[in-house]
């Protein structure tokens, strides 16, 4: 038998081992799930919407729990895991705007009446992040029952405990039986199941470009050995296509121009590039700042990275807790050593030891990087950091401004911060799917979804609760008119 072993990002300390499940146990997870959908489908819309409240209850009822849980196995600092309990409460209580967005509607027709409706696909296949281990496998979950579909939810093998307890929170709130499962299963064979099985329809994958494009890979190696020719005609594939939702990485500009409020950006920028030690897919990534108002953001933006406090993250003042695995703390060195070797200058920060990595902030000239092909621009430039790494730029023209926000293979969000007219401008123009204006880049609602395009994700800010299902249009016509107009020509 194998077994998972969860540990504490801070003290090494044993929290708990799991069973590990083989991919026959999450197949049969699976094809539990496959005879469950007519009994989820069955719920009423109010239904649905009571059980996912009750969830969001449970989790104000064990809230204090739950944080802890997510201190020890995330190492997340006290401040961000208090954030992310206190989201993941507001989007069950606020999660009737969500369904909204599958209610039936009458469109206009020549004659008769076309219906506009969403329908679940049936099995839904997740795999979820370590860095965010409450709000997005709820975020998940809810939207997969919220929509009329069961699911496997497959957590990141580190951090699996706080979706073990989501999972059994949500069966107790009234989700039917076998429909939402939770499987310990590593990464690559609960992709490879995920992708193969024919009675899963939907995979929706939280991870690394890297790993989202290598799924992709996956996908067409199983549809190819599927195929059946006769000499060079292509008669059938038997493998089964099915809808692929990946949320990948991001690598975000936050854009200061000459005219925005400096102390609103510098807060924002410290929160939404380091918050949880920068281990965010939408977090700032690369400061682009107007020459006017170069000299003096730099000044008030290092100083106030310098006061964010590095250390035990169960303590109420830790601002960046530890990092979640050496390899991510070796990248960043790297990101570093390597920035430097180009030219970069660090302004503070700058070094690393497991298990942490002290906030850094690298200024790049504009020249290192414009109108050069990736291979010869700073690694940290061109790649996501996942660490409290972050870069910065002087730039002298708005047209600059986006061709650098722009020069990158991802496009999941930005930020602009400036007066409402030129932000908007800018805004516009960049080649991101979530753009904020004077707003943290962890900003959320209801009606604002993460997504991304390029690099990112393939459909944009798209709601989950709408990749997860699919639209059908029903023609309602008035068959005594077209009977009688038919006869009489």
């Amino acid at each position: 038998m194998r077994q998972l072993e969860v540990r504490d990002k801070y003290t090494g300390e044993l929290i708990d081992s799991l069973l590990m499940d083989y991919r026959r146990d999450l197949r049969s997870k699976i094809h539990q799930a496959y005879r469950a959908r007519n009994a989820v489908q069955a719920l009423s819309w109010d239904q649905r919407l009571a059980m996912i409240q009750d969830v969001g209850e449970r989790i104000a009822t064990h809230r204090e729990e739950l944080i802890s849980l997510s201190i020890r196995e995330a190492g997340q600092p006290r401040k961000f895991a208090t954030w992310e309990v206190n989201r993941t409460e507001e989007m069950a209580r606020t999660f009737e705007t969500r369904q909204q967005l599958l209610r039936p509607r009458v469109l206009p027709a020549l004659q008769g009446d076309n219906v506009w409706v969403r329908k679940p696909y049936g099995v839904v296949g997740a795999v979820a992040p370590r860095n965010v281990p409450l709000v997005v496998p709820f975020f998940m979950i809810s939207c997969a029952l919220g929509s009329g579909n069961t699911v496997v939810v497959k957590p990141a093998s580190a951090a699996p405990l706080t979706t073990r307890w989501l999972v059994d929170a949500f069966l107790e709130a009234g989700a039917p039986a076998e429909s939402v499962h939770f499987t310990t299963c590593p990464g690559e064979e609960t992709a490879w199941e995920f992708i193969e099985n024919p009675e899963l329809d939907v995979f929706v994958n939280y991870s690394s470009t890297a790993v989202g494009k290598d799924n992709l890979i996956k996908m067409g190696q199983y549809l190819d050995s599927t195929k059946r020719q006769v000499g060079e005609c292509l008669l059938h594939i038997e493998g089964r296509m099915k809808k692929y939702v990946p949320e990948l990485a991001g690598n975000d500009p936050f854009i200061v121009l000459a005219s925005a409020d400096l102390e609103q950006a510098v807060s924002a920028a410290v929160l939404g590039g380091f918050a949880n030690a920068g281990q965010m897919c939408i977090a700032a990534k690369r400061f682009l700042v107007a020459r006017p108002v170069a000299d003096a953001y730099r000044s008030r933006l290092v100083q106030a990275i310098r006061t964010l406090k590095v250390g035990d993250p169960t303590a109420p003042e830790t601002d960046i807790g530890p990092i979640g695995s050496q390899n991510t703390l070796d990248v960043a060195a790297y990101h570093v050593s390597e920035a430097l070797q180009r030219g970069g200058q660090v302004l503070t920060g700058g070094e690393g030891r497991l298990p942490f990595f002290s906030p850094t902030l690298i200024e790049f000239d504009k020249e290192m990087v414009l109108d050069k092909p990736p291979l010869e621009q700073p690694f940290l430039w061109v790649e996501e950091s996942f660490a409290p790494v972050r870069s910065l730029i002087v730039f002298d023209t708005i047209e600059e401004a986006l061709a650098l926000a722009n020069d990158t293979t991802y496009g999941l969000g930005a930020s602009v911060f400036g007066s409402s007219d030129e932000a908007r401008y800018v805004a516009i123009r960049l080649d991101a799917a979530r753009v904020m204006i004077n707003e943290s880049p962890l900003y959320g609602d209801d009606t604002l979804p993460l997504g991304g395009v390029k690099d990112s994700g393939l459909n944009g800010a798209m709601d989950k609760i709408e990749e997860m299902t699919y639209v059908k249009r029903v023609h309602v016509g008035q068959c005594r008119a077209v009977c009688q107009n038919g006869a009489k020509s």
